[in-house]
């Protein structure tokens, strides 16, 4: 496909052709590359899955909502880390934890809404398993 479309850009030709223009087979959208923005991603799933998280945050926006972000990377950060301290800094009672070994990060506008650990999952997770049995130990 990418050898068709260099072709037809020969003898200085400078725009390919309508019809060696990939497009979706679902309804017919010029497919682009593999890129960094929201719309690579906005297809049927995506917007099922936006409808249903939006009714989510209508449900529960006045109520307590707790953001764990689990081993999410910079790389498209737009996509998970962004959104996500939006909303803990805009809803009143959201609380946003962030576990990454060396990309987990809190930003200094909501300080006090959030927490950042710099420890692998498993680590953070056992570590807690420890504490609530030991809590229990304690009861006993």
């Amino acid at each position: 496909m990418v050898d068709k479309m260099y072709a037809s850009l020969e003898g200085g030709k400078t725009a390919i052709p309508d019809e060696l223009i990939p497009r979706d087979p679902e309804d017919g959208t010029e497919l682009m590359p593999w890129v960094r923005h929201p719309g690579f991603l906005e297809k049927s799933k995506y917007n099922e899955q936006y409808r249903m998280i939006r009714q989510f945050l209508d449900h529960w926006s006045g109520k307590k909502i707790l953001f764990i972000e689990l081993g999410v990377g910079r790389m498209t950060p737009m996509f998970i880390q962004e959104p996500f301290w939006q909303l803990t800094y805009q809803l009143p009672f959201a609380y946003y934890i962030s576990i990454n070994p060396k990309d987990a990060l809190l930003p200094e506008a909501f300080e006090d809404k959030g927490h950042a650990i710099q420890e692998g999952i498993a680590e953070v997770f056992r570590d807690a398993v420890k504490l609530k049995e030991e809590e229990n130990q304690s009861k006993d």
